[in-house]
């Protein structure tokens, strides 16, 4: 076993509890791939080992900016339940419940140089 074998084998057990067979086969039941966006890691680097920061429960392999996310997630205090609702809102919008009708408005962020020309040119249009 080389030296960076042994960094890595050391980092896994001291930060995870894990052997470097045991991450592997976390590894491939997910085929490699992060377990969110199924992508390998963009870096070619190996993808994120992923623990619970309160209980320390390993919980796969992710790549970098999922497990990023699912920190960010985390650390604002919200549950499984609140998931639940950003899900719900997601395939079930309140607006068209609401209005009976899908309205469609500028596919992106309000207030750039793209949406300003969009809006010029949907002005023209109309007249």
């Amino acid at each position: 076993m080389d030296s960076r074998e042994k960094a890595r084998a050391k980092r896994l057990k001291d930060c995870f509890g894990l052997t470097p067979a045991e991450w592997d086969k976390i590894n491939d039941y997910q085929d490699g791939l992060c377990f969110f966006c199924r992508k390998a890691q963009k870096s070619g680097k190996r993808l994120a080992t992923d623990h619970c920061h309160i209980t320390g429960i390993i919980r796969g392999v992710l790549c970098s900016q999922c497990n990023r996310l699912l920190g960010k997630i985390e650390r604002s205090g919200w549950r499984v339940e609140t998931l639940e609702l950003v899900i719900s809102y997601l395939v079930a919008p309140p607006a068209i419940r609401a209005l009976g009708k899908t309205v469609i408005g500028f596919p992106g962020r309000i207030g750039t140089k793209r949406h300003r020309d969009w809006l010029r040119k949907r002005k023209k249009e109309k007249i």
